[in-house]
């Protein structure tokens, strides 16, 4: 959140008549940007002034890990095609997911470089390493953004990507970016809300978020943001995109639900700007208004984008999941879910339920200041 907020300038080409004409045209597009249902002022200097001095001055010790971050290694042999009405999908950092639906592939938010930032020699650092060879990395169907931020919209990946990627579905605005980074025009759609594209018998559906756009700050709410759906005739999955909570998200279950996963947004939140990064309770209530079946918690547990603990965000969406008896999915980057369709539940080689980063705060917990500072989250809850 503080990188996108006070990141450096970054330019690309201007956009097309056709692509002006589809923005102007938009109902979120009014008074020269891209707007929210809901009206607040992300930039109003108090707002902007605490979220500094608590990044100064109260940011949590273990914001970043001391230990490595379990990972499972993915393998070539991993992305053999699954039977075509299989689901399946895998975490491989922050928000990016590799998701096989009907027999193809397609990634969310591809964020692969060290750092996510405009330059690699400063900005939050990658907690760990990627979980894959890119030699290794599959033909994608399609590439899926969210949102132009850093931590979502990645040059270096996308130059990676963009040959064999033969689709990238991206909200508004972001076509321009694209083509500039040399992804060719014809791969490229773009997507108001409740608009869709449609790969054989795959549905990408754009849907609202509570967000904001820029890469700098000249070009602040000049492409839209999104939440997705993605869906084939037997399954639908759920992926948030970074989102505050808002009314919306009762429209999109209403619309579209129920959803076998739900990919919501859990991570880099402060009650401070909590209109644009929802707070885990608000994640949890999300997840219940898209009438989603089990929740699988991303935008966590690779970078440092706030003042919490790395960990926070899983440790509470856990203690809250089981307080609410939600059926909740914290898989390790790298381990392959596979959906079973005729019994409605995933299966994997490893334990899918396993609280891996809870030895990991056992032993930060060693340091009594640290411990409690965090003691105050079991209280919340218990």
């Amino acid at each position: 959140m503080l990188t996108a907020l006070f990141a450096g300038c970054a330019s690309y080409p201007h956009s097309s008549e056709q692509t002006i004409s589809r923005i102007e045209a938009s109902p979120q597009f009014r008074d020269g940007k891209f707007r929210n249902n809901k009206e607040f002022n992300l930039y109003n200097p108090g707002k902007m002034w605490d979220g500094i001095s608590e990044a100064l001055f109260n940011k949590h010790p273990l914001s970043v890990p001391q230990q490595d971050i379990p990972l499972s290694p993915l393998k070539l042999q991993d992305f053999e095609h699954q039977p075509d009405q299989a689901l399946r999908f895998v975490k491989l950092g922050h928000s990016s997911l590799l998701i096989e639906i009907s027999g193809q592939f397609i990634l969310t938010d591809p964020v692969f470089s060290e750092r996510a930032s405009p330059v690699q020699w400063a900005g939050p650092k990658r907690f760990h390493p990627l979980p894959f060879d890119m030699a290794d990395f599959p033909d994608i169907e399609a590439v899926v953004i969210s949102h132009n931020h850093y931590d979502h919209l990645d040059y270096q990946s996308i130059q990676q990507l963009k040959d064999k990627t033969q689709h990238f579905v991206v909200p508004l605005g972001i076509g321009d970016t694209l083509r500039g980074w040399g992804v060719a025009a014809d791969k490229i759609t773009e997507l108001d809300w409740w608009e869709k594209k449609v790969l054989g018998s795959v549905e990408l559906i754009s849907t609202p978020a509570q967000h904001f756009s820029g890469r700098g700050i000249r070009d602040s709410a000049q492409t839209l943001w999104s939440s997705w759906v993605i869906r084939d005739s037997q399954n639908s999955v759920f992926f948030s995109g970074d989102t505050g909570y808002f009314d919306g998200f009762k429209e999109i279950g209403k619309r579209y639900g129920p959803f076998h996963y739900a990919f919501m947004e859990c991570g880099a939140y402060n009650e401070k700007w909590a209109d644009v990064h929802m707070l885990p309770e608000q994640t949890l209530q999300a997840f219940q208004d898209i009438n989603g079946k089990t929740l699988v918690p991303v935008h966590n547990g690779t970078f440092d984008l706030a003042t919490h603990a790395w960990y926070d965000p899983l440790k509470e969406i856990s203690l809250l999941s089981e307080k609410h008896q939600v059926s909740l999915m914290t898989p390790k980057t790298g381990q392959v879910i596979l959906h079973n369709s005729q019994t409605g539940k995933a299966i994997s080689n490893e334990a899918i339920s396993q609280q891996w980063w809870q030895s990991m705060i056992e032993t930060a917990w060693q340091d009594k200041e640290i411990k409690q500072r965090d003691e105050r989250y079991y209280r919340k809850y218990l």
